[in-house]
């Protein structure tokens, strides 16, 4: 039973205090940051891309989903070697290959080379986006965890709702999509520099065990095999049942092989020990409903609202503003009130949200949406400060790596469902009303689904509360 905090509980801290936990976490949030600009960011840019290349939308989300499978296959090897190497080397090993493919990319003469930067983009931000939650718990106290988890649920909250903003103002000005995707360059190599100087405490002592390579093989069949089925179907739905069934059997023979390995890539059994599953859940559920609102609305506002990508950006940036505003504050809610009841009031705000852009939007236009887009990034703000803490305060030092690799990976499912399945419902609906009346048909019919995502997730978060908390975590 998760204990109730109040005010005495926790006096203020003093000055010096919340100067040594910004130190300690501030390299951290910034790589938390650029790889959540990494997603976000380039849906935005999509459109120009697509007309630069003349390609139809199906095929330019590959941009996003070449990203997405190859951070997603790598996320629990890169927790893996994490434990063994090491976490703080093995993060800035990421950041170095997330370096060498932005220049790749900002560099692409056609949709194939950019689509194959994003994938090598994609391994790197693997380490981007699992290893620093790891590492706050290993740098914090126990009673500063809910800040220190804020910063970084900030950091990443705030890089998913600026991307879109500041991708639609850059690709506008002179620097076009090419020079915007340049800008990880500099980033990254501040980013890095900043990391050489964590402190000591952060890094791990070394223990090497050998890699479930086959669990490894079959995980990366098994959640390619989904992607595909959600996003190139040449069978239509009957490829599309096949493609979804080849995964499912894949990914039974992968928990068979998990259970017998000696080391395996995921230890299924000690997670459900620990009780993060419901978690889990619930993050690919609130990952979900946030990738409807970075990479629809773009199209939206473009094709049904006929707004310029200036101000296409600028309509997006009211989702930054209301992040920032809440992001520390959500931290504090989190050691004061109780992490499961953080997140469950923060999933709630977000389907509200959701509703909102399926209602609202289409009555109302830009204000419709810029009222939902308030409610929902500050939602997403104490969702992911109140889950992130709550599953890492399960975990014991030896599965830091780990668990918080199995976090990104349901992040990761949620996005790319997201990704694909958004993308053809919105598709369809713009293929059957046409013009403005299509986009804004496609609208409502996204969020229509995240809204009932966020109902379910929801009931699921209120009775995850009165799941106990393992002894020892």
């Amino acid at each position: 039973m998760e204990h109730q905090h109040t005010a005495r509980d926790h006096p203020a801290a003093p000055e010096v205090d919340t100067k040594s936990l910004f130190v300690k976490v501030a390299p951290l949030a910034l790589v938390a940051v650029i790889a959540a600009l990494g997603t976000s960011l380039v849906n935005v840019l999509l459109p120009a891309v697509a007309g630069e290349f003349g390609v139809a939308m199906p095929s330019v989300q590959w941009v996003t989903l070449a990203f997405l499978l190859s951070s997603t296959v790598m996320i629990v090897p890169v927790g893996r070697w994490a434990d063994i190497l090491g976490r703080a080397r093995v993060l800035r090993i990421g950041l170095g290959v997330f370096i060498l493919a932005s220049l790749l990319a900002s560099f692409a003469p056609g949709l194939e080379v950019l689509v194959a930067a994003r994938a090598l983009q994609g391994a790197g931000v693997a380490a981007m986006v699992s290893l620093p939650v790891a590492l706050v718990r290993e740098t914090v106290a126990k009673d500063q965890m809910g800040r220190a988890m804020g910063m970084i649920g900030t950091a990443m909250a705030t890089g998913m709702a600026v991307g879109p903003a500041l991708g639609g103002v850059l690709t506008a000005s002179a620097l076009g999509w090419h020079g915007t995707v340049f800008l990880f360059v500099p980033m990254g190599v501040a980013s890095w520099l900043l990391l050489r100087k964590l402190p000591a405490a952060v890094a791990v002592a070394p223990q090497r065990t050998a890699m479930d390579i086959a669990g490894l093989a079959l995980l990366a069949a098994v959640l390619a095999g989904y992607a595909m089925a959600l996003t190139f179907t040449p069978g239509g739905w009957l490829g599309t049942a096949g493609l979804l069934g080849l995964a499912a059997l894949g990914f039974v023979l992968w928990v068979r092989v998990e259970k017998r390995a000696v080391a395996p890539l995921v230890d299924l059994a000690k997670l459900r020990e620990l009780g993060v599953f419901p978690g889990l859940v619930l993050n690919f559920c609130g990952s979900l409903i946030m990738m409807t609102f970075t990479i629809i609305p773009p199209f939206y506002l473009t094709l049904g609202l006929g707004l310029d990508m200036g101000r296409m950006g600028l309509v997006m940036a009211v989702g930054p503003v209301a992040a920032i505003l809440t992001g520390v504050p959500a931290g504090r809610w989190v050691d004061r009130w109780g992490a499961t009841r953080m997140a469950g009031a923060g999933l709630a705000a977000m389907t509200a949200a959701a509703l909102g852009f399926a209602i609202l939007v289409p009555l109302w236009g830009v204000a419709g949406f810029l009222v939902a887009a308030v409610v929902l990034t500050p939602g997403n703000q104490m969702f992911m400060a109140g889950n992130n803490t709550a599953i890492m305060s399960r975990a014991g030092a030896a599965q830091q790596g780990a668990v918080s690799g199995m976090l990104t990976l349901a992040r990761n499912l949620g996005f790319i469902t997201a990704t694909a399945v958004m993308a053809l419902v919105f598709n369809l609906a713009v293929d059957r009303a046409g013009g403005p009346s299509g986009a804004t048909l496609g609208m409502a019919a996204c969020f229509g689904i995240a809204a009932i995502v966020g109902i379910l997730a929801v009931s699921l978060s209120w009775s995850r509360r009165r799941a106990p908390v393992p002894p020892g975590s």
